[in-house]
């Protein structure tokens, strides 16, 4: 397994500093945020060799947006990026691009699941002649309805899409929050998983008491090591079901400075707590 992390929290550092930073950091891989640091996909192999000679690999390029979007002119424009992405990162040599499934709130649960299912399969076809993965993360977008991002919708869009290069971005800190086992999770769908998120969670019972699951303010994200999750007991499952790819760090941990204004080097001292963490727990691998 790789380490590496997604660019969103240095939105505001220009790419070759983050990728110079990174490799002295420690890290082997970026996972590049298309809408701060790939603006012009068309630079995508210019971009990326530039990333590469700082001595540090591109795992992914992420683009977030609701394919499924109601506002048609909005779900144009989103698929347009994603497929612009797509081609990006098969002329770069980038084998991951990372994506979110939305929503239509005027179209039924099935209608959903077809629309999607059919564009998922047009993005798949394009993208398996450059070697390219489609996978899907599981974050339940902004009102917590995104479908395809549990269990069970993993197994309904997989049976409708079936396809090899079609998988999951796999974030356990989603799940937390939701009452979902990540291990079990992990373990039923690790065929498809091509990329992991090493992100926490953090509950606060005594707040969920008082206010219960539909309450505010009972969980929030971490930085690996400072939640809910196992991670020793996580990479550990990662290696025995053969996942030999890339563990990546979002950070969104504002109590490292993952905020709209936070301070540069709190945010890097963050990822390097992130970095320590998942280098501790692979040491005490098998």
């Amino acid at each position: 397994m790789r380490t590496g992390f997604y660019t969103a929290v240095l939105a505001d550092q220009p790419l070759a500093d983050i990728a110079s930073w990174a490799a002295a950091a420690g890290f082997d891989t970026l996972e590049i945020d298309v809408e701060a640091h790939l603006v012009k996909p068309e630079l995508a192999p210019v971009i990326v060799d530039g990333v590469r000679a700082r001595g540090i690999d591109v795992c992914a390029f992420t683009y977030f947006g609701n394919l499924l979007d109601f506002d048609q002119s909005a779900r144009l424009r989103h698929r347009a990026s994603v497929e612009a992405a797509v081609d990006a990162a098969a002329a770069s040599g980038v084998g991951i691009i990372v994506i979110f499934p939305g929503r239509d709130e005027s179209a039924s649960e099935d209608a959903n699941y077809d629309q999607l299912a059919a564009y998922l399969t047009s993005l798949a076809e394009r993208a398996a002649p450059g070697n390219v993965k489609i996978a899907i993360e599981n974050w339940p977008g902004p009102r917590n309805d995104y479908v395809a991002t549990t269990p069970r919708g993993w197994a309904k869009l997989f049976d409708l899409a079936p396809h090899a290069n079609l998988g999951l971005l796999f974030d356990p800190s989603h799940l937390v929050w939701q009452g979902i086992d990540h291990e079990q999770a992990l373990r039923e769908f690790a065929d498809r998983v091509f990329l992991v998120h090493a992100k926490d969670t953090v509950i606060d019972r005594p707040r969920l008491q008082e206010t219960g699951y539909f309450g505010r303010d009972w969980w929030r994200y971490r930085l690996p090591g400072h939640g809910e999750i196992d991670w020793p007991g996580m990479l550990g499952l990662l290696r025995e079901l053969g996942f030999d790819g890339v563990v990546s760090i979002e950070h969104e941990d504002a109590d490292w400075g993952a905020t709209e204004d936070g301070d540069l080097r709190l945010r890097q001292d963050g990822l390097d707590e992130g970095l320590r963490v998942l280098h501790a727990a692979m040491a005490d691998l098998p």
